[in-house]
């Protein structure tokens, strides 16, 4: 009997237990329980008035992106194109109209990149990258593989100044090319190509 009197009261707890359990797993939740609350109703003061708010205008949200650091304007150079991205894209049939041509690029990383004891010896360093690979339209072969020259350390930066943006020259254009733009633990990045005014 001093036996069956703890078994049966260890059997109602975990009928109680699995019976709980099982109405959630169930995939239906269990009605919420409310209780009701007795509180008042805010007075407002002699001063104050209450009144409908009116609505005002708000600025244009872009989703997914934030700005990066601006481009500054070259002289004697016009901008033709300008991709902002936060990851990875292809941008097809870019026509380049003269010989001469600039690509100006800039990225704002999401994490601090470099290692230090930590991060050597941890499997869950995170590093941003930009590479921006360019390839003639008409034949599919790769022009050029553009990437920052250092990588995107900004605890560097912080020491030795910040090199952004950066600029490659080409004296090979008249063509139509793909930029395949790869991006990593970036909050944005920002790719002009520029011809001569």
């Amino acid at each position: 009997m001093k036996i069956i009197v703890p078994l049966l009261l260890l059997i109602a707890i975990t009928a109680a237990i699995i019976g709980c359990t099982q109405s959630v797993s169930s995939g239906t939740a269990p009605a919420p329980v409310q209780t009701p609350v007795n509180t008042p109703a805010p007075t407002p003061s002699p001063e104050v008035q209450l009144s409908t708010p009116t609505p005002s205008p708000t600025a244009m949200i872009t989703t997914g992106q934030t700005q990066p650091p601006a481009i500054p304007e070259s002289a004697g150079l016009t901008t033709i194109r300008t991709i902002i991205g936060i990851g990875n894209e292809t941008v097809t049939n870019v026509s380049i109209p003269s010989s001469y041509w600039e690509l100006w690029y800039t990225a704002d990383p999401l994490t601090m990149g470099g290692q230090n004891a930590q991060s050597v010896s941890s499997a869950s360093a995170v590093f941003p990258s930009l590479t921006i690979t360019i390839v003639d339209h008409n034949s599919g072969k790769i022009f050029d593989t553009v990437q920052p020259p250092g990588g995107l350390d900004s605890t560097l930066w912080q020491r030795v100044g910040d090199p952004r943006p950066w600029s490659q020259k080409y004296y090979s254009g008249d063509s139509v090319y793909d930029f395949e733009i790869s991006g990593q633990n970036l909050r944005s990045y920002t790719i002009d190509i520029r011809v001569r005014s």
